[in-house]
């Protein structure tokens, strides 16, 4: 009897490590991923390991796009027009199952739950005079925020079964950083894995800068040639993946220990369109080829590769 208990005891714990080792191993299937939509134009990209699926918004329309790495499935997580979103660029899952969406010229924040429910939405603009918010960045306890149009980080607490007031955590000045009077400038956010900085790409200057999270003191990173045009940002140990968009591919920057200097590589990454966002799934990043610069104006037509797409991309 003893015996049959140690052997039915020993399979659960076998089997149930086997499903923990297999959470998150999913096969990032295809080389490219579909979005539905002839005027999407996504921009954001989160992937959640649990689940093995990833998110990208519209910056057309502010809806939220799931799709299966396996399967290549899509289906519309959450319209735009339910939520009153009219964009939606940067996102975040936190440790809760909540996904964050920055509303870009919207200036709205809003937190959603995986099923598409809305929990709450902010709206900058009116709380802090926001310009652009573009895109955000989790650690233990907060998430920030990035404007690119205002000289302004946001967060907001993480930890509470529901989102923490907002605040204008940190505001700088031009000769801290400086930002162009057209374009895009704070752009793409990460946390150090220490959780002692913040690094945020300006775009329009191709800089890169370290904030302190206990002193808000800000450093500028010293590099071998700016990252012009950098857009989204994913940081691994000591190299920081910058996608810079108008130049279709993606640049390793390698940093020192204290994250004050960097070497920028070579760039990586085929047939990228415009790419925006990217985040890792296993040995890849998806890519996000937004295509913005063919959005079209007044006079020119929208004029899109189609179908929108995101691309797997083998990290070097």
């Amino acid at each position: 009897m003893k015996y049959s208990l140690f052997v039915v005891s020993l399979f659960a714990v076998i089997l149930l490590s086997c499903s923990k080792d297999e959470i998150g191993n999913f096969n990032v299937a295809k080389e490219s991923y579909a979005l539905p939509g002839d005027t999407l134009f996504p921009e954001g990209i989160v992937y959640n390991s649990k689940t093995g699926n990833f998110y990208t918004g519209s910056v057309t329309n502010g809806d939220i796009i799931q799709v299966n790495v396996v399967s290549g499935e899509t289906k519309l997580l959450a319209s735009g027009a339910a939520h009153n979103r009219k964009a939606a660029i940067g996102m975040k899952i936190d440790q809760m199952n909540r996904l964050w969406v920055c509303g870009g010229a919207d200036n709205k924040i809003q937190v959603l739950d995986l099923d598409g429910k809305l929990i709450k939405s902010w709206d900058t603009n009116a709380l802090f005079g926001s310009g652009f918010i573009n895109d955000c960045i989790i650690d233990n306890t907060h998430i920030y925020f990035t404007d690119s149009r205002v000289r302004k980080i946001y967060r907001t607490s993480i930890t509470e079964s529901q989102p923490g007031n907002l605040e204008e955590w940190l505001t700088f000045t031009d000769a801290q950083i400086t930002y162009a009077a057209t374009g895009t400038n704070a752009n793409g956010i990460v946390s150090t894995s220490d959780s002692k900085y913040l690094i945020i790409v300006i775009s329009s200057s191709g800089k890169l800068y370290r904030i302190d999270k206990a002193t808000k003191a800000i450093t500028e990173i010293v590099l071998n040639t700016p990252v012009t045009s950098g857009d989204g940002l994913y940081l691994d140990g000591n190299t920081l993946y910058v996608a810079r968009n108008a130049t279709n591919l993606i640049f390793p920057v390698v940093l020192n220990a204290d994250y004050t200097q960097g070497t920028v590589g070579n760039g990586f990454g085929t047939n990228l369109l415009f790419n925006t966002t990217i985040d890792k799934a296993g040995d890849y990043f998806l890519v996000v080829n937004g295509q913005l610069n063919k959005r079209g104006n007044a006079t020119t037509p929208p004029s899109p590769v189609l179908p929108f797409s995101v691309t797997r991309v083998a990290i070097p």
